[in-house]
This record gives C-alpha cells, structure tokens and sequence, in this order.
C-alpha cells in the first residue's frame, strides 16, 4: 500500500463531508429556487443542474486528492479507490442491503401512515419543496436524458468520495465502527432535505456504508445507491407511482 495510505483525522473528514454540505445546502434553498422562480426553468431541470453543480465536483475532487497522494496510474486509483471486481460475496451484501433498505423505508412510511391515520400526525413528506415536480409529459420526458448526467455524477461523486475514499482511511483511524461515523458524517450532505426526509433516509444512510466496509468494495455502494435512487426516480418522474 502506498505509504500516503493514511489515518484520516476526524477534522479533515469532517471538511471532507462538511463543506460539500454547506455548498449543497445554499445550491439547494437558494439556487434551485431561483433558477425555477427567476429563470422559469422546469423544477427538475433547476434540480439536475443545481445537484450537478454539487455532485460534478466531488466526482473531480475525489481524482484529484487521490492522485496528490501519490496514486498516479489508472490501476493504482481503481485500487486506492477500492474498486474491485464484484464477487458473488459482494453481490449478496449488495442486493441484500438493496432489499433491506428499501423494506425499512417502506415501514417508516407506513409507521408514519398508521400515525396519520390514528392520532393525525401528518405523513412524512417524501419531497422536499425544490425538487416537486408533476410527472414529466410529452416532450419533458427528454429531460430524463439530462437527469442521467446528473444521476452518474451524484452516485460516482458520492460513493467514490465518502466510501472511496474517506472511509477505508476512517477504518484505519476507527477500526470497525468506521461505517458508523462515515454514516454520521454522511447526514450532515442531507440536512438540506429536511429533517423528515432524513428520517426517510435513516435505511441507506446507515445500512449502505456498513455493507461497503464488509465488503471493502467501493462497488457496492454504488450498486446500493444506484438500485436504490434510480429506478425509484424514474418510475416517479414517468408517472408510474405516486
């Protein structure tokens, strides 16, 4: 291993995770909503661009810092960035974190339901005010192309970044309970969804880095994310499920 392959303190980690946030948070409650307001673009145009504007950088920040760390060529990155072929041990931790995730979402919606129903509690809110939109119809459904775009960097940027390269540096600082604070850290980049979406998210913001650590591939969690986020996404945007 490269000896620049080191512990990483838990101020660094938290600028890591902490200044995205902050530049995630300003794009989010006050350059989403200008661009849809001011310039009237379609919402969720205003929110590809806007999460591009996020998730493009931490993509790029990610080669770059790995690279400044003496990790220069192609297969010494890949390796840095512990991205391996996936094994029939990762695919299970993969699919079954997947399933997990999504059963433990859906029992919070319906635990947030039956309290709808039995003592008025309003439901959580699956949408935060900047990213509601009416399904896409005719020709807006082309938008899904520019969604892709901002899709790939927002999975790649995270997982490469928080599980690639922030958290294998926090096990060697932490030991076993570095999933624990990687998936902390990872709350504070949500915060501008609200806290009821964060509730929402609580499956995947704890479950997915902790398969990552299991299995030391940096795939899986980009499978998780993936398989999570996406079909979701699509399904919802075509009108298919509300």
């Amino acid at each position: 291993m490269n000896p620049t392959f080191k512990p990483i303190s838990t101020i660094r980690a938290l600028l890591l995770f902490g200044i995205p946030s902050i530049l995630f948070l300003v794009i989010c409650r006050i350059l989403i909503p200008v661009l849809h307001e001011k310039y009237a673009l379609h919402p969720a145009l205003s929110w590809f661009i806007g999460g591009s504007l996020v998730f493009i950088p931490l993509f790029l920040l990610t080669f770059y810092l790995t690279r400044k760390d003496g990790y220069q060529t192609s297969l010494e990155v890949f390796s840095r960035l512990r991205l391996k072929k996936m094994s029939s041990r990762d695919w299970k931790y993969a699919l079954a974190a997947t399933f997990a995730i999504m059963l433990l979402t859906g029992a919070i919606m319906g635990i947030s339901k039956f309290l709808y129903i039995r003592f008025g509690i309003p439901e959580i809110e699956t949408t935060p005010s900047f990213m509601q939109f009416e399904p896409f119809q005719g020709n807006e459904r082309f938008l899904l192309l520019v969604w892709f775009i901002m899709f790939f960097f927002n999975i790649l940027g995270e997982e490469l970044m928080w599980r690639g390269y922030i958290l294998p540096r926090q096990e060697i600082s932490s030991g076993k309970p570095a999933w624990l604070f990687n998936a902390l850290l990872w709350i504070l980049f949500h915060i501008c969804f609200g806290i009821q979406l964060l509730i929402l998210l609580i499956p995947i913001l704890f479950i997915l880095p902790y398969a990552v650590q299991k299995t030391g591939n940096t795939l899986v969690g980009i499978w998780i994310h993936a398989l999570v986020n996406g079909p979701a996404f699509i399904l919802v945007s075509l009108g298919v499920i509300g």
